[in-house]
């Protein structure tokens, strides 16, 4: 149970750090990770029965914060969201092998997901970073990119 309680730290200390230092996509990546990780830890869990089968709940919130990953990597200036998002991928994939494999080993499905998060909040990390990088130097940093506003901007 420790490596639950050092995970939610390092998580919050590192959403903490994007809410404050990030841009907007920092900032939305930082509460939809801190949100998923929350519904998460509200799940019902039963150690006689919990990740024998597919995670059913666990694979909507997981799914939910697919959705948004996928929209900020599609919107922001920025390349970090789309390794966030094909990381989180890979923990959608997990449910898929446990559902085609019931001879997984339950501790195994169980694990797999939670060790992909450290270098998803790892990453959100690198990208608050570089965004202060970027505003230090050039004293600002474009949040979103949206094809649809030079068009109509004439830009």
């Amino acid at each position: 149970m420790t490596h639950v309680y050092v995970f939610l730290a390092l998580q919050t200390l590192v959403c903490l750090y994007a809410m404050i230092c990030g841009g907007r996509p920092e900032r939305w990546t930082a509460i939809m990770l801190f949100l998923a990780s929350v519904a998460t830890l509200l799940l019902p869990f039963d150690p006689s029965t919990s990740f024998r089968t597919v995670e059913k709940l666990e694979l909507l919130i997981d799914l939910s914060l697919m959705a948004g990953l996928v929209t900020v990597a599609l919107l922001a200036n920025r390349f970090w969201p789309l390794w966030l998002a094909a990381l989180h991928l890979l923990a959608i994939g997990i449910h898929g092998v446990r559902g085609f494999d019931t001879a997984l080993v339950p501790w195994m499905y169980a694990a797999a997901g939670g060790k992909l998060a450290y270098p998803m909040i790892g990453l959100l990390a690198a990208g608050v970073l570089r965004h202060r990088m970027r505003v230090a130097r050039y004293g600002h940093d474009p949040d979103w990119s949206l094809p649809w506003r030079g068009a109509r901007d004439g830009a």
